[in-house]
């Protein structure tokens, strides 16, 4: 019996941030198809639209727009977010928006 894959982007500013959250994710999570990384807003606000992914894994902590100004700029949330940061201060407003969870 075959599964649909889970379709996610990644956001965060680091690579390494980027590469290690690939790496864990192909090794534990090999149902979760990463279709972009972004290093910022505006990309992944380019690539949420092209690729209408199911899970955004999004740093909250970014130059220019924050994690959280990314919800600013999608006309229609129909994705799940999961935050990744490494601040534990973000995690009640990651919350109130609604996030699937909250990685640190």
């Amino acid at each position: 019996m075959s599964t649909q894959p889970i379709t996610a982007i990644l956001v965060d500013d680091e690579e390494k941030a980027r590469n290690l959250l690939l790496m864990l994710l192909s090794e534990h999570c090999p149902q979760v198809q990463v279709l972009a990384q972004c290093k910022n807003v505006p990309e992944a606000v380019i690539a949420i639209n092209k690729h209408n992914p199911a899970l955004v894994f999004l740093d909250v902590d970014m130059p220019e727009y924050s994690g959280f100004q990314l919800l600013d700029f999608i006309s229609m949330v129909d994705f799940e977010i999961i935050f990744t940061t490494a601040f534990s201060e973000y995690a009640v407003q990651a919350f109130r928006v609604s996030a699937l969870d909250y990685l640190m």
